[in-house]
């Protein structure tokens, strides 16, 4: 035998041997269903099915599409990946691109015009305001869940909510979440195209309209492929923390740089909770996301250094007191643990990304529960007017909560489905109805032209 021969027989041995070694140390994770559906990829695809309804079967969904909304977008097209680009790349991801509620429903009822025309805010100057335009810089205006415009939409409505109801809602929007460094959390809620389109083609940026097209329509936002899209509709509110110099530098965070209230000098803010909201099935899935530092599980021990808890925490003497609003600086536990399908999901998926990028902060997010209708009901198929409450369509859970979007209404009982059901159209310049919105708040945002 030829040393050349020789040489090739050892390299095909070295080159198999080291592919079984592969085989034998990659991980397997499978996503629920007979036979397992496979698993997410870090790859821009958008998925409204779940290969199994089962909690992990809509995990495994959600945190594919949480890759899809966090990729990075393709330059001066609104909502859409960049193909060419890695899961991590700096750039505005395809969420930040979406129009916010703010955008989408401008003072006045006016017409918020195409989606991918750029909405400058006057009050800043023009590059500043175009790097915000275009959601290179986010422009924070919220510090609570809930903006006012739709709390004081829910109050109009109180007589058909029940009390209990009506607190949950108000206490999601009241009261502010304020880091260990003394910095308040500020939020935003944003839409794709689709459902951006649907509102605007039917002119429900307007209140009065919403009001006319709601007596003899029924509120449906598109599921699926329709004029409005290919995707179908979309939401997603993210929480977000102002950075300290050590936290900026950990590469923990998805950090992007921001404008807060009362000030035109951009700060760091990293993204720590996220939910997104998708129409699908007749009614609708919930997901929630959270960076994973942000707080320990309540009961469980403490390890580590977190966003919203301090263990050394005293007053008077006694550990200082949990999840209390406007306390500054906060103190946040999780009261529900991350549900039990979650944490294989997570493991698996913080893997993959720390493979393709060891540096990638996206490796310290995890799903922490989910939310999906056993038994749903499709509103399309309902007569109008249809008013509010919608049905429920008995959730998988009853708890689904966020330590950093619901940190002061952490209780049994309390999920996505609980408020949601009571979405409704904006109070108009003449009455105030109850016509349901497909458990969607963003049509709250809307007001009226003046008159």
């Amino acid at each position: 035998m030829t040393k050349a021969l020789l040489g090739c027989l050892t390299a095909l041995v070295l080159v198999a041997g080291a592919t079984m070694a592969h085989a034998q140390t990659a991980p397997k994770f499978g996503c629920g269903g007979s036979p397992p559906q496979p698993p997410p990829t870090l790859t821009p695809t958008f998925s409204t099915s779940a290969g199994d309804r089962t909690n992990l079967g809509f995990e495994c969904m959600m945190w594919q599409n949480f890759v899809y909304l966090n990729w990075p977008a393709a330059r001066g097209q609104r909502g859409v990946p960049n193909k060419n680009a890695k899961f991590g790349a700096p750039a505005a991801t395809v969420w930040e691109t979406y129009k916010t509620a703010g955008e989408s429903f401008p003072p006045g009822g006016r017409n918020p015009g195409p989606w991918d025309g750029l909405r400058l805010l006057t009050t800043l100057e023009t590059g500043l305001a175009q790097r915000v335009a275009s959601g290179a810089v986010r422009h924070l205006t919220m510090r609570s869940k809930i903006s006012r415009a739709v709390l004081n939409n829910v109050a109009e409505h109180a007589s058909v909510i029940p009390p209990d109801i009506l607190r949950s809602i108000t206490q999601a929007g009241g009261g502010t979440l304020y880091d260990l460094n003394g910095k308040p959390v500020y939020y935003e809620v944003a839409m794709n195209r689709d459902e951006y389109e649907y509102i605007v083609q039917n002119g429900l940026y307007n209140a009065d309209t919403q009001a006319t097209f709601g007596a003899t329509n029924v509120i449906v936002l598109p599921d699926g492929p329709s004029k409005y899209g290919q995707l179908g509709a979309l939401e997603v509110k993210a929480a977000w923390k102002i950075l300290s110099d050590t936290e900026r530098k950990s590469g923990r965070f998805h950090m992007v740089p921001a404008i807060l209230p009362g000030s035109f000098v951009l700060v760091t803010v990293g993204l720590v909770g996220y939910h997104v909201f998708l129409p699908v099935s007749g009614q609708g899935v919930w997901a929630t996301f959270a960076q994973v530092d942000n707080a320990p599980v309540q009961g469980q021990p403490v390890t580590g250094k977190s966003n919203f808890y301090d263990p050394n925490c005293t007053q008077d003497g006694k550990p200082c007191p949990v999840n209390v609003k406007d306390a500054d600086p906060g103190q946040v536990v999780q009261v529900t643990p991350d549900e039990a399908s979650t944490p294989q999901l997570n493991a698996y998926m913080q893997n993959l990304i720390r493979q393709a990028d060891p540096k990638s902060p996206w490796q310290y997010y995890k799903i922490v529960n989910i939310q999906w209708p056993l038994n749903p009901v499709d509103v399309a198929k309902q007569a109008a007017p249809l008013n509010v409450p919608l049905p429920n369509g008995n959730p998988n859970s009853a708890t689904v909560v966020n330590a950093v979007l619901e940190t002061f209404k952490q209780q049994p009982g309390t999920g996505c489905l609980t408020c949601h059901i009571y979405g409704s159209v904006a109070s108009s310049s003449s009455r105030s109805p109850n016509y349901a919105t497909d458990y969607s708040f963003v049509f709250g945002h809307a007001t009226s032209p003046p008159k």
